[in-house]
Parts: C-alpha cells; structure tokens; sequence
C-alpha cells in the first residue's frame, strides 16, 4: 500500500544531483541575460525596483491595517501554502477532478487548512486488502443516513434525525452527512458531483440554522412543535421545537464545519450567503464570548437573542449551584455544560470542545469575510480571529498538565483553578480527535496524551479477549456505563484509525470493527469488550458515518457501482436529477 505522495515539483523547485551542475550554470547564463536585458531596458529594471517596494512597505501597511479584524480580506492563493510536518502526507486521490492543481492545502491568513492533515488518505485503492464484507458494511454505513433518517421537507428544508432517537442532534447530523462532503472522495465531494445530495445537506444547513436561531443553547430538537412537555421538562429549557437543551460548545462547530466543507465543495451555493446561515454563526460566536465569563454571570445580548430562554444567563437544573455549574476562572476558553456525550461537565471548560471552536471560529472568519460583508462579515470575522486567539491561549496556559508518568499531556475538562480531569471520551470531540478536526496542537503534548488514552490511566480505557474479534482494545465513556461497564466505543476505534499515519493500522481497525459488529453489519454506540453482542443502540448513523470515512480513506472501492441510495422521505415536490450512485426516488405524499 501507498500514502498519498507529493504533487510533482513545478519548475521553481525541481532539483535533481545529476542536473544540478547544469542548473547552476543555467542560472548563471539566465542571470548574465537579465542584465543585458535591463541595460538596453532600463524601465524594466525600474519595474522590477517597484515591485520589491511594494512587497517590502506597501504590503506590511496594508496588512498591519486591515489585518486587525475591522476589514481582513481572506487570501485564498496558492501562495500561502501550509508548511506543517503533515503537509506532505495528504493530497487528494487519485481521479479527482483538478488533482495536481488542488492537491495543494490552500491556508489562509485565518489559518485555516483546507482539507485537514487527517484522515490520511492513501494513493492507490486497496480492494484486495479490504474483503468484500467490509466494502459492502462501508457502502451501507454511508448510505445509512439517508436511507433510514433522512426526510427531505418542503421549503428547502431537511431534518435528519439520530437514529433510533427520532430527534435532530445539531452535532449528530453534521456527523451523519460529513461524508457527503469529503473533498478527496474520487471526483471530489459528492454533493458537487449529486444535485440531490446537496439539496440534502443544503437543507440541514437551512434547518439548523432554524433551530440555531430559535434557541443557541439548546442541543436537539423534534421536526414540529406537536409534542407535549410536561412542567419539569419544560423547567429543563424543552419546549416547542427543543427536545433536549444541553449547552454543548461543539454542536456549534459542527455547523460551521458543515457549512464550510459545503461551502469548498459548492463555492457558489445560494445557502451558504443566507442571512439566515450568517445570523446563526453569529449567534454561536456571541454565545462563545459571553461563556467566557460564565462565572460572572455574562450571558449574550443583542436582537437576536430573544428566544424564550434567552432572558439571562445560562442555568441548567441538576448541575451544581442552582444549575450555574461548578466554579471557574477566567482563562480565554469558552464554557461549556455538557460533552458530546450529553453528560454534564464536571469542570467548565472542556478541552477537546475548545480546540474544535477554535477550528470553527477559524473557518467561520474566512466565510465572513468572503460571504457575507452586507451583513457585518469583516465585524464577525474580527471577533471570530479574537476569540480564536484568546481560546488557543487558553488551552495552552491552562489544558496542558503536567503528569508524573506521561509528562505534559492535555487534559479533558479544567476549571482555571487548578483542577483537572484526566482522561478521553469516546465521543467526538475528543483529545484524540484533535488532529482530525484540524486543531494546531502541540506535537509533545498530543504524543503524550495519545500514550495515556491507550493505557490503563485513562478511566475509559478498555483490553480484552473475546471469541468474535480476538483481543481488542480501545475506549468508551462514562455515558453507558450504567448498560455495559466496560465498554468499547466503535467511533472511538474509528478514530483511532482516522489519525493513525500507517495503513496497515487502518486496515487492521477496520477489520476489527467489522467483527465487532457480532454479525449486524452496523456501527453500535458501545459494546461489551468481553461479548461484543452484548451492545447498546442498534442504529446510531453518526458511528456508521465515521466507519464509512475511515474506509474511503484507503479505498476507492466504496460505493460499488451497485450500490445506490435512497432518501428515506421525499416531501418536497421538487427531485433533483441525481448523480451515478443514486437509486430511484420517489416523492412521498404523506
């Protein structure tokens, strides 16, 4: 098997040791020919004088006055290229549309590197090293989404529920679609290759923002207000449309990440200039600053902000102190109440959340100031680059602990007063995700913590023995522990495999998870590391996503050709024309 390798040096950078002698003497005999040159033209080399000036003062003006925030103009240009140690590691595969001129990672001066340094994705297809079984589990776990959750609705809508919870999770269902938006899928993303695709995921986009608008606390919600609630879930935040309101930082993110990838696959999308999609950004970034302060009370303000639990400051009955939480200080980092887990922080502020919001703060800058300037764009682009700023610094005075058998190591939840919570979710984000959500982490520290998340230290951490996968290891959360005491959870597995450099590792972890499946062929939440029939939830498509993501990457072999999808519910009067994978849809009436 081979990693993707380097484009081809251009011109400006090939260097060989058999043609380096003659190229210096090229140069040599190019220089003398520019000097004649410039002696029979002067007003070239008076250009040329120009163009330095304007590179050395000119430039650094404009960018030290701009570049505060107040009107930063994004430069997408091939001359800003990533010069990370992974840069070399990931370039789009091979059949892509446009391959050698967008294998480049295009960064900007918001930092964002687009696509992230992981997953790895591999050269060449690897069908014979991955069997039939797993291909086939690959091209259902990518279609599951859509076949068993998905309702396309009128008005250029789609609600995309959980699974077996028929609720939408705004993290969840970014999650479940994100494959739909890889850009080294063969032939690029494959909603730019499937009208019908992005009319799917242009939906949720639209949807979310809905539901972002509606409350930007809350977590879940029901596809109508038809349900319901009785006194002490209304006292929980639930009403109408939210069916659960558990502040987590990283639901936010996962809607920037979305419309981000959505946006670099369909540059010319008319959702992505919606003003409806720029004031739910702007409502998650407001949030993130006023959570800031959490401890003193803060809480955001503004028009937008008139939602029926937008009338102070955040309190969620059962966490301690009234629903406040427990204490915090001030750090740069931004508070959260609850993980991806749904379980309550014990400390505030929550690492691996931190790390993705300063991801999603960079990538909604870079959208603010390209799309949305009659808005307010450079203004939020400006807050966004701030609290990015101040969150990074945060993580890295505060998120890093030192440990007296792993050394420096992030930790998963701090309080800013010296209290720390060492261990890793399985759940996404977590401080093994970091390199995968495209977070710029510090290499001793990720090394260290990576060792303590696969050893006995990590509370989560389950090894062991069982007749259908043989001996297996990885890691859980506390969330099931009450079903399956030790627990495995396959996206932990997954991701493990998603930030892992070696394909053979890759495979091996596919193969593994395959196993685990006891015969089903599908993703669970959590399994017994000792009976992996022994699992919690049947149909949970944000694990099948992450398995289906893992496998593209070290094959080209999934979708077969054979394998389409369906949209579980089309209520939309209008179908778009599909692309090669998609099967005959019809139009549901009810």
């Amino acid at each position: 098997m081979q990693q993707r390798r380097p484009p081809a040096p251009t011109s400006s950078t090939i260097s060989t040791a058999s043609s380096s002698a003659s190229g210096r003497g090229q140069a040599a005999q190019k220089r003398k020919g520019r000097r004649r040159k410039e002696k029979a033209n002067p007003t070239s080399r008076i250009t040329r004088i120009w163009v330095v000036v304007i590179a050395l003062v000119i430039v650094p003006i404009v960018i030290v006055t701009f570049g505060s925030g107040v009107a930063v103009g994004v430069i997408i240009t091939n001359f800003f290229k990533d010069t990370g140690a992974s840069s070399s590691r990931l370039f789009l595969r091979r059949g892509s549309a446009n391959a050698d001129e967008s294998s480049s990672r295009i960064s900007t001066i918001t930092n964002n590197v687009f696509p992230p340094h992981y997953p790895v994705v591999s050269v060449e297809a690897t069908a014979t090293a991955l069997s039939e079984d797993v291909l086939e589990m690959c091209a259902n776990t990518l279609w599951h989404t859509l076949r068993t959750t998905t309702i396309v609705l009128p008005k250029d809508e789609t609600f995309v529920h959980t699974g077996d919870i028929d609720d939408l999770w705004l993290r969840d269902s970014a999650g479940q679609v994100h494959p739909l938006l890889l850009p080294w899928f063969p032939g690029g993303a494959l909603v730019a290759q499937d009208a019908r695709l992005a009319r799917v995921v242009s939906g949720l986009i639209r949807r979310s923002a809905f539901y972002i608008r509606h409350d930007p606390y809350a977590n879940a919600f029901r596809i109508d207000t038809s349900y319901i609630f009785n006194e002490k879930q209304k006292q929980m935040g639930r009403h109408d449309y939210i069916s659960t309101w558990n502040y987590e930082l990283d639901s936010g993110c996962y809607f920037i990440r979305m419309l981000y990838f959505y946006w670099k696959a369909l540059p010319d999308a008319p959702i992505v200039r919606e003003q409806s999609v720029y004031e739910a950004v702007s409502l998650i970034i407001d949030t993130m600053i006023a959570e800031q302060r959490h401890e003193d009370n803060v809480y955001p303000r503004g028009d937008l902000f008139d939602c029926q639990n937008c009338k102070g400051p955040y309190r969620y009955p059962g966490l301690p102190r009234g629903g406040k939480g427990r204490p915090t200080k001030y750090t740069g980092m931004t508070w959260t109440g609850f993980r991806p887990s749904d379980d309550e922080c014990l400390y505030g502020y929550l690492v691996p959340a931190n790390m993705f919001a300063v991801v999603a703060l960079g990538y909604a800058a870079e959208l603010a100031q390209t799309l949305w300037a009659e808005y307010g764009g450079y203004g939020l682009a400006s807050k966004a680059i701030k609290l990015a700023a101040e969150i990074d610094e945060g993580i890295r005075k505060y998120g890093i602990v030192e440990h007296e058998t792993f050394g420096k190591m992030y930790a998963y939840e701090v309080d800013g007063l010296g209290n720390s919570l060492l261990m890793d979710d399985a759940n996404v984000p977590s401080l093994l995700s970091a390199p995968y959500l495209g977070y710029r982490y510090d290499n001793d520290a990720y090394v260290n913590t990576k060792r303590f998340i696969f050893s006995k230290s990590n509370p989560t951490y389950q090894s062991g023995t069982n007749p259908i996968t043989g001996q297996i290891d990885g890691y859980g959360s506390q969330h099931m522990r009450s079903a399956i005491w030790q627990n495995i959870w396959p996206m932990s597995m997954a991701m493990r495999g998603l930030t892992s450099d070696t394909i053979e590792e890759k495979i091996d972890i596919i193969e593994q998870l395959q196993k685990a499946t006891a015969g089903t062929s599908w993703m669970h939440e959590s399994f017994d590391v000792s009976n992996p029939k022994k699992f919690t939830r049947p149909w949970f498509c944000w694990a099948d996503a992450l398995f289906a993501e893992l496998v593209l990457s070290v094959s080209d072999q999934c979708p077969g050709p054979k394998e389409k999808y369906t949209v579980r519910w089309w209520k939309d009067p209008e179908l778009p024309e599909g692309g090669m994978y998609a099967g005959d849809q019809s139009i549901s009436t009810g």
